[in-house]
């Protein structure tokens, strides 16, 4: 599906990424989490019962990686881990309430940060952009 504007297409996708990921910096308070440690902090708040698996399937990572984030976040008293009630083989995690407030600021300082950066497009420029990347999504989801 190559056409003359790809290569244009690609290079302004990842320009475009690196000034998002540049608008997104936390304040000092946040800085010490890394993005997939508050991606992290979020799957675990969605959740019912949240294993080490299910991180490491959720974010496409291997177990041994999974349980190294998790750790440092639980080093950080964000999290903790407790032995499944029925099978002590699986560890269990649940955010802590020192990880559930500073994961709402965190999501309310990226919101504000992104509606920013989305009140520079018209409404019908929000409504063509939230149409492409629902597209992507799906696509992206069904492979």
């Amino acid at each position: 599906m190559k056409n003359d504007n790809t290569d244009s297409l690609i290079e302004m996708m990842f320009r475009t990424f690196r000034l998002l990921k540049g608008e997104m910096s936390f304040t000092k308070k946040l800085t010490h989490l890394s993005i997939l440690q508050i991606q992290a902090l979020v799957f675990v708040k969605f959740q019912k019962r949240v294993s080490m698996s299910d991180i490491a399937d959720n974010f496409h990572i291997e177990l041994p990686s999974a349980t190294s984030l998790l750790k440092k976040l639980s080093e950080q008293k964000l999290v903790e881990r407790e032995e499944d009630r029925k099978d002590r083989r699986i560890v269990l995690v649940k955010l802590t309430e020192k990880g559930r407030a500073l994961l709402e600021e965190a999501l309310k300082e990226r919101r504000k940060k992104l509606e920013k950066v989305l009140s520079y497009l018209s409404e019908k420029e929000r409504r063509e952009l939230m149409s492409i990347l629902k597209t992507l999504q799906n696509k992206l989801e069904k492979k």
